[in-house]
């Protein structure tokens, strides 16, 4: 496994492919609420298995000492086998270099348990973004 910071059209293309198979095509969210001006100025992450192909990805935000974890996809067809941890991990390391205090996060619902055993915690009530329930959660770094 391989995680890249996308610094070029190609690795930005299979972000946002990633994304687009996971939000707009899996999950049905509408195309307006998943890119947004956020991707303009924040850290694309993604990440790649052992042949060299997309599986993952995902975006960091500054907000403040604080960074902002968000768009965590993993392929389906690949779930389960420790893509997501891997990637989370790197990006924490990442984060950890930059001098950030702890990552937050809105985790949908489905997800709590995978953040869980990540060492995040929930709080906060439940949101909505883009229909799909969510809570917040926090790791301090």
């Amino acid at each position: 496994m391989n995680l890249k910071i996308a610094e070029n059209q190609s690795d930005f293309f299979s972000c946002m492919l990633i994304r687009s198979r996971v939000f707009m095509i899996e999950q049905n969210v509408d195309i307006s609420l998943e890119l947004d001006e956020e991707d303009k100025t924040c850290t694309h992450y993604c990440l790649y298995d052992d042949e060299g192909k997309a599986v993952g990805t995902c975006r960091v935000l500054k907000h403040g000492d604080v960074a902002h974890l968000g768009r965590v996809a993993v392929l389906k067809e690949v779930r389960g086998h420790g893509y997501g941890a891997y990637m989370l991990k790197e990006v924490e390391k990442h984060c950890r270099k930059l001098g950030y205090k702890k990552i937050e996060l809105g985790a949908q619902l489905h997800a709590l348990p995978f953040y869980e055993k990540q060492g995040y915690h929930a709080y906060g009530d439940i949101f909505l973004d883009a229909d799909i329930q969510h809570r917040m959660m926090v790791k301090e770094l």
